[in-house]
């Protein structure tokens, strides 16, 4: 008996140990979660196209603490529900540390539900409600955009500029477009103009004829439209087919060739119905031309959706945390990520990511400066910037200004 219990031992001993050499070769695992189906379908592939570019970039220059990187890419459904589930995987399943995402803030407020007990870093490159800014999160939930309290105030004045004294407001019902719609709201009529209705959705409807009748009352001179590409375009659609002839005005959730072109184009001979149609979306970062040629050429792109620039720095701080911790544990990520990408420290750009590590190795301080702008995270995991203002002419998207938050 004591002999058969020896053996038992050995073998379990060995299985131990086993793992603990095998653990040291494998990749360290970072979650995606973004949102392949559902209402931003169209953003995920790009978005998670970002963050696959920084693990590859890290990966050929020699991974983290002398591992590789592996990206474990879910699906939200742009669902808070599904993204609750896909994040439970990620972490009891696949065993993730960090994860990127979610996308829509309705979607990561109900995700950190399950990150934050768990100890993971949670980092949304695209969720800009207030709420995110709310969590009780224990610092383990950020974000590299910026929020909306900065976007919508740049909306409403936006709205003046364009001499839209009447304008509807439609926007989907979740924490996003409620917080986006509010702030667009209390800006515009500050200045004096007047929201003519505000008129809630409900995703994924095969129709808004109802919506949209609601909010052409009273002939606006613009409707603002704070949801997501797939309903969106039905709502622009059947505001075309019932007469509308007023102005759009888009959100970031609205910007990309999920809506132009495609939706923008309807009509070539009259331009399209968003032809000189303007939006706002956080601006990008200082290397931003650089940053999409090498996305391009890497072969991801190219593309107008925005935030594949703040999921690839959403990758970068989290490696860089990493290296500087000289550990892969979520408290050792969130406990790092500041000294990595806030002042003071020398600055490091997107494209840096062996200088960076040579200076951290070397006991020095680093400020990383991102592809999609500065991530200096405040207390509450928020970044400030620019919100940038963009224009579709010819059926595309194509920039015209940056403006100060």
């Amino acid at each position: 008996m004591l002999r058969k219990l020896s053996v038992v031992l050995i073998i379990v001993i060995g299985v131990l140990l086993t793992g603990v050499v095998a653990a040291d070769d494998d990749p360290i695992k970072i979650g995606a979660l973004v949102g392949l189906t559902g209402g931003l379908a169209p953003y995920g592939p790009s978005i998670a196209d970002g963050a696959q570019m920084a693990v590859d970039t890290i990966n050929a220059a020699g991974g983290v603490l002398g591992r590789q990187l592996e990206l474990v890419l879910r699906d939200s459904g742009t669902s808070a529900d599904v993204g609750r589930d896909a994040a439970s995987k990620l972490v009891e399943i696949d065993g993730v540390q960090a994860i990127v995402g979610a996308l829509s803030s309705g979607v990561t407020v109900a995700v950190s539900s399950v990150t934050i007990p768990a100890e993971v870093v949670l980092i949304s490159p695209a969720s800009t409600a207030p709420s995110v800014s709310a969590l009780d999160d224990n610092d383990f939930v950020f974000r590299t955009v910026v929020p909306d309290s900065v976007q919508g105030v740049v909306l409403g004045r936006l709205a003046v500029i364009q001499n839209y004294k009447n304008v509807s407001v439609v926007y989907v019902n979740n924490d996003y477009g409620k917080g986006l719609a509010d702030t667009f709201k209390a800006t515009f009529e500050a200045l004096g103009g007047m929201v003519t209705a505000m008129v809630p959705l409900e995703e994924l409807k095969p129709s808004y004829r109802g919506e949209v009748g609601i909010a052409m009352i009273g002939d606006p001179d613009a409707i603002m439209m704070a949801c997501y590409p797939v309903d969106g375009n039905k709502i622009i659609v059947e505001a075309v087919e019932a007469g509308y002839i007023g102005g759009f005005l888009l959100t970031d959730g609205m910007k990309g060739e999920g809506v132009a072109p495609g939706v923008a184009c309807l009509s070539a001979e009259a331009g399209g119905p968003l032809e000189g149609s303007y939006g706002t979306v956080a601006a990008r970062g200082y290397k931003a031309d650089q940053f999409e040629a090498d996305y391009t050429a890497g072969g991801y792109g190219p593309t107008t959706i925005p935030y594949h620039d703040k999921a690839y720095d959403a990758v970068m701080v989290i490696a860089l945390a990493m290296v500087k911790s000289g550990e892969t544990s979520g408290t050792a990520i969130r406990d790092n990520l500041r000294a990595v990408a806030n002042p003071p420290g020398e600055v490091v750009y997107y494209d840096e990511w062996e200088k960076a590590v040579a200076l951290l190795q070397a006991g020095k301080d680093i400020n990383y400066q991102g592809a999609g702008g500065g991530v200096n995270f405040s207390p509450t995991g928020d970044v400030d910037g620019a919100i940038e203002i963009w224009k579709i002419e010819g059926c595309e998207v194509v920039k015209v200004m940056e403006v100060a938050g």
